[in-house]
């Protein structure tokens, strides 16, 4: 195990900081995702830390925290836009 890690946790760890980086070129883009799209995501994304986190997933709900972060950016972006 690395770091203590289950090998579940480091799929869910590195898909997630992977899916935060992705969504780095759109916060910094014109173009943004619909409205609904965005706060869709952004709820079930920060529902999805609460699960990790109860689960002492502790590196998965960092990384789906960030994420999460990413999409009420979005969200942000997209409502004022």
């Amino acid at each position: 195990m690395i770091f203590g890690m289950i090998w579940q946790e480091l799929i869910f760890t590195v898909g997630g900081f992977v899916f935060f980086l992705a969504l780095l070129p759109s916060i910094f883009s014109k173009d943004k995702p619909a409205f609904a799209t965005s706060v869709v995501t952004a709820s079930f994304l920060s529902l999805f830390v609460v699960a990790f986190a109860s689960l002492e997933l502790w590196w998965s709900a960092i990384a789906q925290a960030a994420g999460a972060s990413a999409w009420w950016i979005l969200t942000i972006q997209s409502w004022k836009k």
